[in-house]
């Protein structure tokens, strides 16, 4: 009997459909208006926030086990990618730091006494599969990548599905996961932009798992026994932990019976560890420096921010972005272009301690390290004050739109976002975060502003040398450049070759 047969048959009885979105319609691309015999057109005058519609389903389900799945069937390549997350970041660690990070580190090491690291990675190379592994504080995640042909993607899920389930977790293995770790820990403990990050943790939620190293601490690392290892994997990996989101060259049923492959090959339930609660207060302390011998002082502010599921969090989201991402920002317009101070300075809002943290790294000469902070909280105190121009909104609409397409070129791409909405509960459409963009207006993201971004919450972390302070140099002024009406477009007579 074909054993891709066998699998894929009587998957579709064990499943619950929660149901399934496509991606909204939206109108045709308009097209230029009087293209000019003898220029080249711009593509700006294309409007590229309304885009058309692509045929992206996702269909989703439960397995009887209460496992949440999202798929995607994409034909463009003869390849799946599976995605399958497990509530067992470091968060969870309870009592013992790195519990999570040398648990999540064993699962390549060993499977079921029979394979070890390096028998796992040959296998999945002889069959054209990839191996991806991420840990972060909420989440452990592993992803497959695999030919769609049976005779490929079946032992390469078959591998798959018994690292999940049955990795080894041997004490020889233990002891080389602890010696990584600590590897690790150190490389982290050399490293400005780790060490800022670190801090700021500490700063915003002390006392909590969300204060912790990612990879634990040196004494969490030795107190770890296999003991401890084997009922962590059964307690967050158990299906009532598990997401998974599959992308690629499958039918429905195929994907339907490989969620269920995955499922029973997971421990059976247990009692699961208590959800770990965020941090109710923030920390008092506002500033930490760390002295260290260098040319450049890191600097790194940060403060909480709003989960995916906040109704505010798109209009904040724009907020942050309009300040302070790309080279024409107001952060960088101010930072570099008018004042040298920065090579790049960047923004950031990523899932954190339940909900989120807004970030704004740069670097800069240790003598101006404390005045380019003041100015930064007093551009951001500025921006709460003012909100964003129509301009700028705009300009991050156009934008949004073009990174939304783009962003959904690929399998990998596809898969990223489509794990974002399972992580997160979102709508099932994949167009969904970039509509809303569309749809926001200033007064949203004024109010957003005013009611979730404090001038007074910044915490700040520098990393450098103590040296005398220096007032800042004076702004230049950036000459403005005045759209003509032929942007991009050649004088009459010239041709592209």
């Amino acid at each position: 009997m074909d054993k891709s047969a066998h699998i894929f048959g009587p998957a579709l009885a064990c499943f619950a459909f929660i149901g399934w979105l496509s991606a909204s319609p939206a109108a045709a691309l308009t097209a230029p208006v009087a293209f000019p015999e003898s220029r080249l057109q711009s593509l700006s005058e294309t409007d590229t926030t309304r885009q058309s519609p692509r045929p992206l389903t996702i269909q989703g389900w439960k397995t009887t086990t209460g496992i949440k799945t999202l798929f995607i069937r994409t034909t463009e390549l003869p390849m799946f990618d599976v995605h399958v997350s497990f509530a067992s970041g470091s968060a969870h660690d309870g009592d013992t730091p790195g519990l999570a990070a040398v648990t999540f580190s064993l699962f390549n090491e060993g499977v079921s006494g029979k394979r070890d690291h390096a028998a796992i990675a040959e296998v999945f190379d002889g069959l054209g599969a990839k191996l991806g592994m991420d840990l972060d504080q909420e989440r452990a995640t592993f992803t497959l990548r695999s030919l769609s042909d049976p005779d490929k993607s079946s032992p390469a899920l078959q591998l798959f599905t018994q690292m999940l389930g049955q990795p080894s977790l041997t004490e020889e293995a233990l002891l080389r996961v602890k010696s990584e770790l600590r590897g690790l820990q150190l490389a982290q403990q050399q490293q400005p932009a780790e060490i800022a990050a670190q801090r700021l943790q500490e700063l915003l939620a002390p006392d909590t798992p969300y204060a912790r190293p990612l990879y634990g601490t040196d004494a969490g690392l030795t107190s770890i026994t296999r003991q401890a290892v084997q009922a962590f994997h059964r307690q967050t990996h158990s299906a009532s932990q598990t997401q998974i989101t599959l992308v690629g060259d499958l039918s429905v049923e195929q994907a339907q019976a490989i969620s269920l492959q995955i499922t029973n090959a997971l421990p059976a339930p247990l009692v699961a560890l208590p959800a770990v609660e965020p941090p109710k207060s923030f920390g008092i302390e506002m500033h930490r420096h760390v002295e260290r011998a260098q040319e450049q002082t890191h600097v790194l502010l940060g403060q909480p921010s709003l989960s995916r599921q906040h109704d505010d969090f798109v209009a904040l989201y724009a907020a942050t972005q309009i300040f302070g991402r790309g080279a024409n920002s107001r952060l960088m317009t101010e930072l570099r272009h008018k004042r040298g101070l920065v090579y790049d300075a960047s923004i950031r809002t990523k899932d954190w301690a339940g909900s989120g943290l807004t970030s704004i790294a740069l670097q800069t000469s240790p003598q101006f390290a404390n005045e380019t902070v003041a100015l930064v909280k007093s551009m951001l105190s500025n921006f709460q004050r003012e909100g964003p121009s129509q301009e700028e909104l705009d300009h991050f609409k156009r934008g949004l739109a073009n990174t939304n397409i783009i962003g959904s070129a690929s399998n990998e791409q596809i898969l990223g976002r489509l794990a974002e909405i399972n992580r997160h509960h979102l709508p099932l459409d994949l167009d969904f975060f970039a509509q809303q963009v569309q749809r926001l207006t200033l007064e949203q993201i004024r109010m957003a502003v005013d009611k979730h971004l404090s001038d007074d919450q910044w915490r700040v972390v520098t990393i450098g040398p103590t040296v005398q302070q220096l007032p800042l140099p004076q702004p230049a002024i950036v000459p403005t450049v005045e759209p003509s009406g032929h942007s991009c477009r050649a004088d009459a007579g010239f041709v592209a070759s």
